[in-house]
């Protein structure tokens, strides 16, 4: 292997793997909520002790803190003053965030009703490996009945310090990036 291919391929896996970083560091969310139909609802986090009702009205541009384990209390509908339907329909749904390389889905719902709204209790628990207070992020709620289709867009942050696994990872994207600059460095030869 030739030390300029080396080097070639170090600077475009360096030039990468500082892309993936500015990508994540300057993700900002903008636009509106309520981006398809006519969607209304709310969440209630009861372990907040302020700003704890986090609804389907509320700005992208202001971020919700979520707390890393919750008991959420949800009500929603198709729309204000929404009529069942006269026969059951089937529905589908889910909520997914948005990570800077992917998405992820991390509920789901589906299967016939005549009604057009929903409440209940939702428990949730964050990985412990998934880094408090490093930013923000989109989350996407989204729920089709019939020929009604509506999606709902919020900003959350997970709530806290970035603490130990942060930390961690930082120093290991230090480390890799040093190891993919030594690799396309020019190596001594003895002769």
């Amino acid at each position: 292997m030739s030390n300029r291919f080396r080097k070639n391929t170090a600077v475009t896996l360096t030039t990468l793997m500082l892309g993936m970083m500015l990508a994540l560091l300057l993700t900002t969310p903008a636009g509106a909520d309520v981006t398809r139909g006519e969607c209304v609802g709310q969440a209630e986090f009861p372990s907040k002790t302020s700003d704890n009702v986090l609804s389907a009205d509320r700005s992208r541009s202001v971020a919700f803190l979520v707390p890393k384990e919750e008991t959420v209390v949800y009500a929603g509908a198709l729309s204000e003053g929404a009529q069942p339907f006269d026969s059951p329909v089937a529905f589908e749904g889910g909520i997914s965030v948005e990570l800077p390389l992917s998405s992820w889905q991390f509920t789901t719902w589906g299967g016939e009703s005549t009604q057009v709204s929903a409440d209940g209790v939702y428990t949730y628990s964050i990985p412990s490996f998934v880094p408090a207070g490093t930013g923000e992020f989109e989350v996407t709620g989204w729920h089709k009945q019939g020929d009604i289709d509506c999606e709902v867009i919020v900003t959350v942050a997970l709530d806290g310090k970035p603490g130990p696994a942060a930390l961690v990872a930082a120093a290991g994207t230090v480390v890799f990036g040093a190891g993919v600059l030594a690799a396309g460095s020019k190596k001594g030869v003895k002769a």
